[in-house]
């Protein structure tokens, strides 16, 4: 069994090599990684690694022919997540010329985790997929922000948010001056997924996959997607420095969450400086010890535990990074 991994990016040196060199270690045989619009050093980042394949994002006009691509190939330009799709579409391609079964698509801040004690196995986990089945969906766990810096949060964190209405927090708005409550969760929900590379599936969108003829694929849910999302203040001012240009509105034309769409406009129209918002990081959007242990306990109503198990403990992934720092 051969397995592939394709993520899209743009501005992500310090998280690239790392996950690449993590899902290597679980199993992958071969990684497509497609830069969009990149102005760091990602792609030297990773010149080394010979299981890696590089090149910069599909152009609209390889597949405009495609009519079942029309909603990415006519929208490639103002949304990348159309362009995401495309490049998971070409990656696809590849790996049918190439001989691999399983294609995971995920972005540079998420890993895969079948196994939150022991290093998770592609080869063994998707050995226990049934054969008619066509797509693995992985459930997203978000990571706690905990830190105002880390230096390879893979290796430091090991603390996930579970379920994202379990808590509400207070964000400062800096336009209004007041605070707004928003869910303990910032980034997406609706997970990641891995193809059968010889099903007829094609992207609906970044998380959900379709056949060619509109119907949908055999799929189970099964294992995790680990999001990495805004973890330390220095990637939460990347992060939405990348989002300055981005529509309000999704490619499907749904409206952008207001929490994304303010965290946005502060990094890029508020006026802070940069050590301005690192202070706004750790005082909106980094949680204290006092709310982690409140975390832990869970919630309650009376003395009925409403949801026993709001934090996932992750060790799996530590131990995985402490293994490749003792092969180097």
């Amino acid at each position: 069994m051969k397995i592939a991994l394709v993520i899209t990016v743009k501005n992500e040196v310090r998280l690239l090599r790392n996950n690449l060199l993590y899902h290597k270690a679980i199993g992958v045989d071969k990684a497509f990684v497609y830069f969009d619009n990149t102005t760091d050093n990602g792609k030297e980042s990773i010149a080394d690694l010979d299981f890696v394949n590089t090149s910069n994002s599909v152009s609209a006009d390889t597949y405009v022919s495609l009519p079942y691509l029309k909603k990415f190939t006519s929208q490639a330009v103002e949304h990348h997540t159309a362009r995401q799709c495309l490049n998971t579409y070409d990656a696809q391609l590849k790996c049918k010329e190439e001989g691999i079964h399983w294609l995971i698509s995920i972005d540079a801040d998420e890993l895969i985790c079948t196994d939150f004690q022991n290093q998770s196995d592609l080869k063994s986990f998707f050995n226990t997929i049934p054969n008619d089945t066509e797509l693995v969906d992985f459930t997203t766990l978000e990571v706690l922000q905990q830190k105002e810096r880390y230096n390879n949060v893979f290796a430091e964190e090991s603390n996930f948010k579970v379920n994202k209405q379990v808590f509400f927090i207070s964000i400062r708005n800096p336009f209004t001056k007041l605070n707004q409550k928003f869910p303990w969760w910032y980034g997406q929900t609706m997970g990641k997924s891995a193809i059968r590379v010889d099903a007829n599936i094609v992207p609906h969108n970044v998380h959900r996959y379709k056949h060619i003829n509109g119907t949908s694929p055999k799929r189970v849910v099964k294992g995790n997607v680990l999001h990495y999302h805004a973890y330390d203040a220095k990637d939460f001012i990347k992060k939405f420095t990348n989002f300055r240009d981005r529509p309000d509105v999704f490619l499907s034309g749904n409206k952008v969450e207001d929490l994304k769409l303010l965290l946005r406009d502060v990094v890029n129209n508020s006026g802070m400086s940069r050590q301005e918002l690192k202070h706004y990081f750790k005082e909106n959007l980094m949680f204290t010890e006092k709310q982690v242990r409140k975390f832990k306990k869970g919630r309650k109503y009376i003395f009925i535990k409403i949801n026993p198990k709001p934090i996932q403990l992750v060790e799996s992934v530590i131990s995985t990074f402490k293994q490749l720092n003792n092969s180097l």
